[in-house]
Parts: structure tokens; sequence; C-alpha cells
């Protein structure tokens, strides 16, 4: 791809995810005010069984059509790109029935021994129904990431989210005074209907751009190969996961004695302030998308040196963004969880999560480049690690500690995983971490742009606020802009070229 296609499609998928996020923010605050923080928890905790059986839906098909068809595509062999969307999209549609099938029918023993509510089972139910919807239209995303076309997933996304907030606004007029059964599974459904509305999106978008040729068969266990330590991966992973999801409840219980507290706290901290946190990631989200299929592309054609670039340049922006919204929530956490939820509770999440933003973010863009760079079944070790070290240090922590326990488990794994995935994906493509460049020159940067912001009355009310984050990030990039070892050379080159056009101009 070159760097205008890449940088429009970045662009795109940036908007889009400020949109989708922006939106994704309102629905949370939506929810937050029909359901409460109690709610909020059961909420998360539905979820929580509901992305287990996601996982066994997708079992890593996307990311086998992603880099099929990019790799078809880098080899001049468009049939065979055809033909992989074609055998994924079969194991797609087999895969989300059966997973489905399985939601459907375990419903209420899962509501009633995992979740410990038998209120959520109309919910399980409901979200059930979308799987099939939500694999096939996966693969069509993949299909089209490896195509390096971002638009028509961008518009599905859109769309999605659109109708999802569509559906849920009509809950809150009408189903506000509903039993908590009813009005969980009436929310949940609007996640069912904008999945189907996606589905048939994507399949008419790829059915109107089809690859020329004639449909080829792709190698014999070619998805196989690249699906199956993707789904273990995930497998592994989401069981730790929903392991711990389960778990958290019942231990801040066990320190405070009162099980809706513990879902309360759960609730406040999964499903208001770690979303909140993730919220200005569009770009970063974008960019891992973008950048899958073009390592993969550099390193199928052994060009390493423009990989190390391609990583080099993704590790230093995301560090420097990074750096900066972790700031923000850092000075502006406090007020944030105020005006948004009305809650003391995110306020304190927000504040004492802000610090670990940078490394959160690192191992969202260190694990996109490791899928490119087929480093999967190393990502799998290292989140291994991690999931298992934090489901034992919640068992010891929470009981003793309560949530601040949780908050420190928190702050421990993610500097953790951060450090092992960033060795990983250094190692494989022979790159050295630039300590001046992505941690001495953006942590300079963010002190003293706080030095300078804490001179200015900027803090206390909303008004303030939506001047004080501008100036601060200002005052931040221009900073990190003063530090780039490129900068130079850039204003060289400009003067360069200025020279050189005022002689051919006298010429």
């Amino acid at each position: 791809m070159n760097r205008r296609s890449f940088f429009k499609n970045a662009v795109l998928l940036t908007a889009t995810g400020l949109v989708l996020r922006a939106a994704g923010l309102l629905l949370r605050v939506l929810l937050a005010n029909l359901l409460g923080e109690e709610g909020m928890g059961l909420y998360s905790l539905t979820f929580t069984v509901y992305n287990l059986f996601i996982t066994l839906a997708q079992s890593g098909i996307a990311a086998a059509v992603t880099q099929l068809v990019a790799r078809h595509l880098a080899l001049q062999q468009p049939g065979k790109a055809r033909g992989a969307l074609r055998d994924c999209l079969l194991w797609s549609a087999v895969l989300g029935v059966g997973a489905c099938l399985l939601l459907y029918g375990g419903s209420d023993f899962l509501a009633g021994r995992w979740i410990g509510k038998t209120e959520c089972a109309f919910a399980l139910r409901m979200l059930a129904l979308s799987l099939p919807f939500m694999t096939v239209s996966g693969c069509f995303a993949g299909y089209f990431v490896g195509r390096r076309e971002v638009r028509p997933n961008c518009l599905a996304q859109l769309l999605e989210q659109a109708v999802r907030l569509a559906v849920v606004g009509m809950v809150v007029g009408g189903f506000r005074q509903a039993d908590f059964s009813l009005l969980l599974g009436v929310v949940v459904l609007a996640n069912t209907i904008s999945e189907g509305v996606s589905c048939l999106f994507l399949a008419l978008a790829a059915r109107r751009r089809p690859l020329p040729g004639e449909r080829e068969k792709g190698e014999r266990g070619s998805i196989r190969r690249i699906a199956l330590p993707v789904a273990a991966s995930r497998y592994l992973s989401t069981a730790l996961h929903t392991t711990e999801n389960m778990l958290i409840p019942t231990a801040i219980a066990r320190h405070t004695g009162d099980y809706s507290l513990g879902l309360a706290q759960f609730g406040a901290l999964k499903g208001m302030a770690i979303p909140l946190l993730f919220f200005p990631a569009s770009f970063l989200n974008a960019l891992s998308s973008l950048l899958v299929p073009e390592v993969t592309d550099t390193s199928a054609r052994s060009d390493w040196k423009a990989t190390r670039a391609i990583v080099a340049r993704a590790l230093g922006i995301t560090i420097v963004l990074a750096v900066m919204i972790g700031g923000i929530f850092f000075i502006y956490g406090g007020l944030l969880g105020q005006v948004l939820f009305r809650s003391d509770t995110v306020s304190m999440m927000l504040r004492v999560l802000a610090p670990i933003t940078p490394f959160m973010y690192m191992d969202t863009i260190a694990d996109g480049l490791l899928k490119g760079l087929n480093q999967q079944s190393k990502a799998l070790r290292n989140n291994t690690i991690d999931s298992i070290l934090r489901i034992l240090l919640i068992a010891v922590a929470v009981p003793a500690f309560g949530i601040y326990g949780f908050l420190g488990v928190m702050v421990f794994s993610n500097i953790l995983v951060a450090s092992l995935n960033m060795g990983t994906l250094l190692r494989a493509c022979r790159l050295s971490f630039r300590w001046k460049d992505w941690l001495l020159c953006p942590l300079a940067a963010c002190g003293l742009a706080t030095a300078v912001w804490a001179l200015l009355p900027l803090r206390a009310r909303v008004t303030e606020m939506l001047v004080g984050i501008p100036v601060w990030c200002g005052l931040y990039l221009l900073l990190c802009w003063l530090t780039l070892p490129e900068k130079d050379s850039i204003i060289k080159r400009k003067k360069i070229n200025a020279t050189m056009q005022r002689g051919r101009d006298g010429a």
C-alpha cells in the first residue's frame, strides 16, 4: 500500500473510530443511568459469558481470512484469495450456528451457576441469536482488511452502532419501569439486531466488489495453520478472562460482606471506567488494523528493513499518544467521572489507572503487530502467564484489600503483559528499544506540560476542562515535536527545497 492510500485509510478509520467510541460512550452513559452500578455489574458479567461464546464462534477465522487474502494478493493470486474467503465463510457459518445453539440451550444454567442471577438468562438467549451474524460479518471484515479496503468496514460499524443506539433509546423511553430481566434482555437485543444489519451490509458490499478471476482452491490446511494458534490463544485467554471476571465480585464481597456492593464496584470498573480509558484509542485501533496486512506483506517478502521501519514508527506514535492520553485522565479523571457517571468510584478508578494507560495501549498495538508477524504462539504464552498471575493475585489481594487490591493487580498485570509482548515484538523483528525517543522524551514532555498547565486556572469546572485539555495537549505535543530526532533534517530539507525552487525561479 502506498503512503497516500495508507494515510487515507488511517484517517477514515480514525474518524470512524472516534464516532463509534463517542456513540459507545453515550451508550454506556445511558445504560449506567438506566441500570445503575449494580445493574452495570450484571450487564458486564452477562457480556463476559457472551464473549466466551463469541470466541468459540470466531475461532480465529477472521485473522485467517485477513492473512490469506493479504498474502495471495501480494503474490498476485486473486483466485486463491476468493477461494480462501469462501472457505472461511463456510467455517464461520458452521461455528456461529453451533455456538448459538450452545449458548441458547445453556442460558439458564449459565445465568444461575456462573453469573449467580437467573434474571440474566433471557439476556443470554437474546445474545445467542447474534452469534451467526457476528461470525460471518467478522469474516467479511477480515476480508476487506486483507484487501486494504477500510470503507465497507467503517460504514458497517457506523450503521451497527446507529442501530444499537436507536434500539437502546427506545428501551430507555419504553421499558424503564420493566422488571430487570426484561429490561436487560431488551437492552442486549439491540446488539443482536445491529449485528444482523451489519452482516447483511458487509455481505452486499463484498458481492458488489468481487476480486477478479476464477475462484481457486487454497492450500490444504492453510486456514487451520493460521486459525488454530489464534483460536487456541483466544480460547485460553477468554477462559481465563471469564474466570477472572466471575471471581472479582465474589472476592470483593468477601472483603465487604456485600455481594451487591461487589457487583456495583465491578460494574463501575468494567462498565464505566475501562471503556472511558479506551475511548481515545480510535487512532491506535485503526493503526493496529492497518498494520496487520502491512507487516504480513513485508515479512512474507523477507523485507525486514521495511518491517522494522513500520514497527518502529507504529511504536513511536503509540507511546507519544498513549502518554498524552494517560496525562489527561490523571489530571481530569476526577471531573470526568462525576460529569459522565456521577460516581466518586469511577473518578477514583480513572485517577489510579491513568498512569498505566500507555501500557494498555502499547499492548494493543504490539498484539496486532505480532499477529502480522505470525507470532501468535508467543503472544499466547505471554498472555497466559499474565492471566494466570492475575487470577492468583486476585484470589489473594482482593479479599484482603477489596477494590483497591484489584486496582493494584491491574497496574502490575498491564505493565507485565505490555513488557512481555513488546520484548517479543522487538526480538521478532530485530529492533532495539529506543529509550530516549520512546520513553524519556514523552515523559519529560508530559512533566513539563503539566508544570506549565498547573500555573493556569483550568481545572475546577467543566468549561475550564474543555479549555484545559486542548491547552495541555498542545503543550505536550509541542514539546514532543521539539525533541523529534528527524525535526532538524526535515527543516533542513525544506530549506534546501525552497532554495532550489528560488534558484529555478530566478533562472
